[in-house]
């Protein structure tokens, strides 16, 4: 079956350096090399910064990121995925008094970088849950034979 270990973290982009370091740790585990493990490096942190943006663009403040790490023979398969806690977002919200801007350029923007991140693992897909806001992005990057 494999090992799966999970990671999760604030929504907060201060984080992603804990993403990506625990990415690099992980996929030297799993076997790959220097190059492959760089390219899921920046995979993964350019998941959880859209996986952050997202939230963002919903308006929501006081999210997590959730990231999954699940080896296998043949490779690594990484899920991101961000969610909104209710009860830390009420509180947040009462705190905070600020407005958020939307805008389609920044749509465009984050659907550009979810594509990009393709090009550094050999699989991704992404959703954006309408609802919530909420990302999930599952990479995946197989071992050379």
């Amino acid at each position: 079956m494999g090992t799966v270990s999970e990671l999760r973290l604030p929504a907060d982009r201060e984080h992603i350096l804990v993403a990506k370091r625990a990415a690099a740790a992980i996929g030297s585990l799993a076997g790959f090399d220097m190059d492959a493990i760089d390219d899921l490096t920046i995979a993964v942190a350019q998941a959880c910064e859209n996986a952050i943006r997202c939230l963002e663009n919903s308006g929501s403040i006081a999210g997590q990121v959730r990231i999954v790490f699940k080896q296998s023979d043949l490779g690594l398969q990484v899920n991101v995925r961000s969610t909104v806690n209710r009860e830390a977002e009420l509180r947040a919200r009462a705190q905070q008094h600020a407005e958020q801007h939307h805008g389609s350029e920044v749509v465009a923007a984050s659907d550009l970088a979810l594509r990009l991140m393709g090009l550094f693992v050999d699989n991704s897909t992404y959703r954006v849950d309408e609802r919530t806001g909420g990302l999930r992005v599952r990479l995946t990057k197989y071992r050379a034979s």
